[in-house]
């Protein structure tokens, strides 16, 4: 089987009408049930969930992040994401780390918002800095990688 996942608001609601409480799901163990007939790529008609942690479709920071199973069929190929998944009726599982909603690297990504909060002016213009001088060397090193390309391609 498996395994789906789904981020809700802090107070463990859904992202899109903020009505679906799966953190009360998970203490009551009820099924979550959507009243509307599943319909290919219109999300008002299921429950979506995700099969990687680090793509879970509108999410926003700071969020929970639940483990979940579908009840019943699932249905795949969505327009959305590759990894988005709709069902009609879920069971959640377990609450798991929201930083692994940023994927391998999230407890160091959480950790630099967090930070950002309180950053000041002259971190921020620091950071600014290093993300443009980044950037000004990636640009640097492709344009020789692609003029050597040229070169070589003319010769």
């Amino acid at each position: 089987m498996s395994t789906y996942y789904k981020a809700t608001r802090p107070d463990g609601t859904d992202f899109r009408t903020g009505t679906i409480d799966y953190a009360a799901a998970l203490v009551s163990g009820e099924v979550i049930r959507h009243p509307a007939k599943k319909v290919r790529n219109r999300p008002a008609t299921y429950l979506s969930v995700s099969v990687e942690p680090a793509d879970c479709t509108g999410f926003r920071w700071p969020c929970r992040l639940f483990r979940v199973e579908p009840v019943g069929r699932v249905m795949a190929n969505l327009a959305a994401s590759p990894n988005k998944r709709a069902v009609s009726a879920l069971r959640v599982v377990e609450e798991r780390p929201a930083h692994e909603a940023f994927g391998p690297n999230g407890e160091q990504v959480a950790a630099f918002i967090e930070h950002c909060r309180s950053m000041t002016t002259d971190e921020a213009r620091r950071l600014v800095a290093a993300w443009d001088a980044a950037w000004d060397a990636a640009l640097a090193a492709a344009w020789d990688a692609a003029l050597d390309a040229a070169l070589d391609a003319a010769w």
